[in-house]
């Protein structure tokens, strides 16, 4: 078993990540004459506001891809397609629930850790070419360290939309056919948790 004590990242701006999605349609152009109008539903989700992490922490684990980490005891992990876990606040994850009844909402919602899973592209011989090869837009420095006889990759890029800075830690699986990336942002005392608190079995 690998215990990953701690990947050191440059201390960045303190915001909180957040994908933020705009769920309240709008209508374009002006209206034509005689049509009917239409009127925006009443907003049935309204976003709660973040809650505290608990001190207390609990064990996520994650058996298919042989990896575990401490989040706050009062965080939900949400499973999304293709085998990418977001680690949330209990109000994001309520609010997500509610727009999923509903069908609407307003506002957006925040991850402090995203696990996503993405193949190793076909020729890739180390870490940072597989990383490159999927995330073609990155021009950020990829650093490469050893834990455990293990090799991580570790690197950060600008999230253009909220101008945070956002770490990443990614490996092969065991197999080396799958790429595991964690990340979140660098400042959130979460993400930074379930780094120094990552096993690999």
């Amino acid at each position: 078993m690998i215990h990953l004590h701690l990947l050191r990242l440059k201390p960045s701006v303190s915001a909180k990540w957040a994908w933020r999605f705009l769920l309240c349609l709008a209508t374009i152009g002006a209206p034509v004459i005689g049509a009917p109008v239409w009127t925006p539903p009443a907003i049935a989700c309204e976003y709660p506001g973040t809650v505290e992490p608990s001190r207390e922490t609990r064990r996520y684990e994650n058996t298919q891809l042989g990896l575990a980490f401490q989040i706050p005891a009062n965080y939900r992990a949400m499973g999304r397609q293709g085998g990418q876990v977001s680690i949330m606040n209990p109000s994001d994850y309520l609010y997500i629930q509610c727009i999923t009844q509903a069908g609407y909402g307003e506002g957006g919602w925040f991850s402090s850790l995203e696990l996503s899973l993405d193949a190793v592209p076909a020729g890739s011989r180390g870490l940072e070419q597989a990383i490159r090869a999927n995330s073609t837009w990155l021009d950020s420095q990829i650093r490469l360290v050893t834990e455990g006889g293990k090799e991580f990759a570790v690197y950060t890029y600008t999230d253009m939309h909220d101008e945070i800075e956002i770490a990443n830690v990614a490996f092969f699986t065991a197999d080396r056919r799958r790429l595991v990336t964690l990340s979140g942002p660098q400042n959130d005392p979460v993400f930074q948790q379930a780094i120094a608190t990552l096993e690999l079995r």
